[in-house]
């Protein structure tokens, strides 16, 4: 009788394991990064860095489709503007960063000023047959990934996420998501920012088409609208509510020979911020961008490219705020697009270095923090399988400003880049890459009439990661 019991008492203590459990996915990877010149000044400074980053994403599993993900990110970036991204931390950061010695002196230390885990997600997720529920702090991610980007590529460094109360729709090949998203919120009682959010998606694998539409609007109250004044050029007060809305388009279709992608994406709408002349600023702008590929088949090459167009300010037009800056994390080249360069914000990204003043970053102590805006972009590349484990790769960058009226006499030719990259893949899900870029500058930076320098640049990286 005891037997039986015990028996019995295994049996359903190893089916409730089996009915709740973990399952633990991440990746590690560490990088450094050499920039000679950026500001392409005669008397050039160089900028070196290396990083190291770990993040954990568990996943409880309670029963038959109900998930609970969260991630945990481990030595993230302490600094102010960046401690939300997926940088990671900087490889040589001593007790001391400046603050008069306040935890100890470098010169006398025995260990390393510790990284801080953050938890940067979070959310429950139930799954049945006709779709699913979605609540909590979740990636988004949307096309290309050109404004909604998730960070799922092994070396991301950015990462969208939000609040969200979802429930995706499923019939056959079409889905539809409400969602309703709160941004910020002062305290218990009050003071909101929400998005809403309507996500169309049609993916038809067997056909090798797929097509998407994100339409999002923001909205807050005049006494919850923090749109900062500084991030506008023509930035003087802000005075009211904000409501803007951004929408965007995604068409996919894939041939065994090759393979097209597009996405669109819109912005306008209200800033609630005011000139000093005290007209209401709206925004305006857009940004197309396709790639392509042949895929290598049997073949050991395989070519592709990117192109867009993204729209820049027109300091003419106070009013109206016509910059779009795509996600950081659509990088088209090591330098251009990645790292600050030059003098004078050549292109206009200064709304997402809002932050600058008080962290006291630059374009010589800053870390790949730049972003594609008022520019034409073409980025041709060919990649020379040379065996299973080895990938050399080549991509030839040209761009050209947008709209060049923030200087007189000011030039619309960014230059022409050049980059090359082996990379390693000694085992499943382990990669190393090492890559250079080469940036030969065009007339743009020189900012017209103010003369800057505009000196040939290169920049080395190397970096690995592992996935798990």
């Amino acid at each position: 009788m005891k037997l039986t019991q015990l028996f019995t008492a295994v049996l359903l203590l190893s089916q409730t394991a089996a009915a709740i459990s973990i399952d633990w996915t991440g990746g590690y990877r560490v990088e450094y990064k050499s920039i000679d010149r950026p500001s392409l000044a005669a008397s050039k400074q160089s900028k070196n860095y290396a990083l190291n980053f770990l993040y954990l994403q568990p996943r409880i599993i309670g029963s038959d489709g109900i998930n609970i993900v969260s991630r945990f990110d481990v030595m993230s970036n302490e600094l102010p503007a960046y401690q939300n991204s997926q940088l990671g931390s900087i490889i040589g950061q001593g007790l001391n960063d400046g603050s008069a010695g306040a935890n100890g002196t470098n010169a006398t230390s025995q260990n390393q000023n510790a990284s801080t885990l953050r938890v940067s997600q979070l959310y429950l997720n139930v799954n049945h047959e006709y779709g699913s529920l979605l609540v909590g702090r979740a990636p988004v991610e949307f096309g290309l990934g050109i404004t909604h980007n998730a960070g799922k590529g092994q070396f991301d460094h950015w990462m969208d996420t939000k609040e969200v109360l979802s429930y995706r729709f499923v019939v056959d090949n079409l889905s539809f998501a409400p969602m309703i998203a709160r941004v910020s919120q002062d305290d218990f009682g009050g003071g909101v920012m929400n998005d809403q959010i309507y996500i169309i998606d049609y993916n038809n694998t067997d056909a090798g088409a797929r097509a998407g539409l994100f339409h999002q609007t923001r909205s807050a109250g005049p006494a919850y609208n923090d749109y900062a004044p500084t991030e506008l050029p023509s930035g003087s007060a802000r005075v009211s509510g904000m409501k803007t809305q951004t929408v965007n388009i995604y068409l996919e279709r894939k041939w065994s020979a090759f393979e097209f992608k597009l996405e669109a994406s819109f912005l306008t709408g209200d800033t609630g911020v005011q000139t000093v002349a005290a007209e209401n600023i709206k925004l305006d702008s857009y940004a197309v961008v396709a790639e392509g590929v042949f895929p290598a088949g049997d073949s050991s090459w395989e070519w592709s490219g990117k192109a867009g167009v993204v729209s820049g300010d027109n300091p003419d037009t106070q009013g109206t705020y016509e910059g779009y800056i795509l996600d950081r994390n659509y990088d088209v080249g090591i330098l251009l697009f990645n790292h600050r360069l030059g003098s004078g914000d050549i292109l206009g990204t200064s709304p997402i270095h809002a932050n600058d003043a008080a962290s006291g970053l630059s374009l010589q102590n800053s870390a790949d923090d730049e972003a594609i805006t008022n520019a034409m972009f073409l980025a041709p590349s060919v990649k020379y399988a040379y065996d299973e484990k080895i990938d050399l790769k080549g991509t030839i960058i040209y761009a050209q400003l947008m709209n060049a009226k923030k200087f007189v006499d000011m030039k619309k030719d960014l230059g022409l880049e050049l980059d090359l990259e082996l990379v390693y893949k000694p085992r499943e899900r382990v990669t190393w890459s090492t890559g250079l870029g080469v940036l030969m500058p065009g007339a743009a930076w020189e900012g017209g009439v103010n003369g800057f320098d505009n000196k040939t640049n290169f920049g080395l990286t190397t970096k690995a990661a592992i996935t798990f």
